[in-house]
């Protein structure tokens, strides 16, 4: 008897399996219902539009932050990349630190502390607090030096990302040892990391996730950004009740309205819109104005942007977003790590980069199912799952017949070796259903 012909005695092989749908296929003459076609759908969609029969689309559709904003401060609108820039016209761009700046001079605007009841206060009322040396003198160096040789190194092998505002330096956790423990909040690394890990319990939950890690370089007469919010990805919705994102901000050298202090609106975070509108008149924005090692955090619906870089060197910070644990990320991290990097992984970075599944977020086969999304829960631990792709051992479960033995897979492994909720309940289970 040849291969072929075993093969088909048992119906449980996949040469069985192809055969017998492709045979169910042929048989089958059913046509779609009119109502289910493309050209039907459409017209039964226009005629209900017509209709005034609408959900979310005008919603969905409004523009909102963002047209609003633009409706009533005209001069928000930023240039184009091939446009030279304006001085003395009243651009959003030029202006000044807010002890110079005229609609904001008398205000008692946040300035560095290391007092956390202060911080509290001046993040709630104006989107943003400042750490005091959040960064020692050395800290602030080491990061500053691995990030502008980062940067020159991409830049001179052609890799570098960059626009008319900024080269950004993305993946800095595969890119020295000292990123990964920033994003821990090592106090080695960031003196005010417990500080830092205190404030995202405060304004994210227990369960935040890293969103982005990267450096931003504002290079000399660069153009600016557009003033936006960091979690515009939630946009037209607007959270009044408190930001999903908080990004954190390393200030590397001392920086003011010459250098690109990042342009800031205080107090945006909060709307000031009428009926649809997210946002009516708003004050112009000022430069941030900050010695290096100072750490902002900054609440992720304030209005804020690159500014133009005046003087002749660069300028270099990094940012970190954080972001609540629904959230999908800017960075793919589950991708992005090295495979060294992964195996150094600390439970507690681990979590916070979202190789932690639980039934309603980053599931691969199920696997994550019984997770709690706590840092070290093994039922969860998507690290494994992360290395066997790596390696090109990992083994998908895929279409299976009943009573035919299914080739070895990676989640049954998984199963039996890691997740805690497997024996003899779950192997009574089982006998019930098949019973």
């Amino acid at each position: 008897m040849g291969a072929s012909a075993r093969c088909f005695a048992g119906a449980g092989c996949p040469q069985a399996i192809a055969f017998k749908y492709a045979t169910a296929k042929a048989r089958a003459h059913v046509s779609i219902p009119v109502e289910f076609t493309a050209e039907a759908v459409a017209a039964e969609a226009e005629a209900a539009s017509s209709a005034g029969v609408e959900l979310f689309a005008p919603f969905l559709a409004s523009g909102e932050p963002y047209r609003s904003l633009l409706r009533h401060n005209p001069w928000l609108k930023p240039p184009r990349n091939d446009e030279a820039l304006r001085w003395g016209e009243g651009a959003y761009y030029d202006t000044t630190v807010a002890a110079r700046h005229p609609h904001w001079h008398e205000e008692t605007l946040p300035r560095p502390t290391r007092a956390l009841v202060q911080l509290r206060r001046d993040f709630a009322r104006w989107g943003y607090c400042l750490i005091e040396d959040g960064l020692s003198h050395a800290q602030c160096e080491t990061l500053r030096v691995r990030v502008e040789d980062q940067a020159r190194a991409e830049r001179q092998l052609g890799i570098a990302h960059v626009s008319a505002a900024q080269q950004h330096v993305w993946s800095l956790i595969n890119k020295g040892d000292v990123f990964p423990r920033c994003m821990e909040h090592d106090p080695a690394a960031v003196q005010a990391g417990p500080l830092i890990e205190r404030f995202l319990l405060d304004t994210l939950g227990p369960e935040w996730n890293h969103f982005s890690f990267l450096a931003n370089i504002s290079f000399p007469d660069c153009h600016p950004q557009a003033m936006h919010q960091d979690q515009s990805f939630l946009a037209p919705f607007q959270f009044e009740e408190g930001p999903a994102l908080v990004n954190t901000i390393y200030v590397l050298q001392d920086v003011d309205e010459v250098n690109g202090g990042t342009l800031i609106v205080p107090g945006s975070h909060r709307s000031n819109g009428k009926g649809a509108e997210a946002y009516g008149e708003i004050k112009r924005p000022i430069n941030l104005d900050a010695p290096a090692g100072t750490i902002m955090l900054m609440d992720g619906r304030v209005l804020h942007g690159g500014a133009v870089n005046r003087s002749s060197t660069l300028r270099s910070i990094i940012t970190n977003s954080t972001v609540k644990p629904w959230v999908k990320q800017q960075e793919s991290f589950l991708l992005t790590v090295a495979p060294e990097v992964l195996a150094r992984a600390s439970d507690k970075l681990l979590h916070r980069l979202g190789f932690q599944a639980t039934a309603v977020r980053n599931m691969v086969e199920g696997f994550g199912y019984a997770g709690s999304g706590r840092a070290a829960d093994p039922n969860g631990a998507l690290q494994h799952v992360r290395r066997t792709i790596a390696e090109g051992s990992h083994a998908w479960v895929r279409e299976l017949a009943p009573n035919a033995e299914g080739p070895p897979s990676t989640l049954q492994t998984l199963q039996q070796e890691i997740e805690t909720r497997r024996g003899r309940s779950h192997e009574a289970l089982l006998a019930r259903i098949e019973a």
